[in-house]
């Protein structure tokens, strides 16, 4: 499937409360795979997701998760973690992916089981989702999302009007993650 069809499949998930702040695009560099795919809210990019920057990690291939990890058992999937500023590291995610992500967001997963996902980018996703209403996001315990998935989560709430903003800031204070004005 081409990117601009899975992305139009992905966009169409979206809740219409924030959907037109978001945006998934997707960049490819001459003939190799190599490129990137990024996320704004807002216009602002916050998530970007390199190919070169994932493979610069030094990997070998896990045959009983069948995914690519570190060679470095003391590192979170080869990568140190996060700065508290930063909601994913770069080179934590590919430009594969993220397509792969958005693949199964729109045709493998549940809902239920998009929300429980390990891929950062499947839950943020997910928490974004139409199909997630309002008192299922009253229940989602942020604590247990990644910190991509809880600015997407903090937005959604925002733009669903459920969360008075000095409470998002106090729930996103330890991650140091500002929702965005809008």
């Amino acid at each position: 499937m081409k990117w601009t069809k899975l992305k139009h499949l992905v966009e169409q998930r979206i809740a219409p409360s924030i959907r037109p702040k978001f945006s998934i695009n997707s960049a490819a560099y001459g003939a190799c795979s190599c490129g990137h795919a990024w996320i704004t809210i807002d216009k602002k990019i916050v998530a970007n997701f390199c190919t070169r920057a994932y493979w610069n990690i030094s990997r070998k291939f896990d045959d009983s998760t069948k995914k690519w990890v570190s060679k470095d058992p003391e590192l979170n999937n080869g990568i140190p973690t996060p700065e508290a500023n930063e909601l994913t590291n770069y080179g934590e995610l590919s430009r594969q992916d993220a397509y792969q992500a958005c693949w199964e967001f729109v045709h493998d997963l549940s809902i239920e089981d998009a929300l429980s996902s390990e891929d950062p980018l499947v839950q943020s996703l997910a928490v974004i989702d139409s199909r997630v209403g309002k008192r299922k996001l009253k229940i989602i315990d942020i604590e247990t999302l990644h910190p991509l998935a809880v600015k997407f989560f903090t937005e959604r709430c925002l733009a669903e009007g459920l969360i008075v903003k000095k409470e998002i800031e106090i729930e996103t204070d330890n991650l140091n993650i500002e929702p965005s004005n809008g």
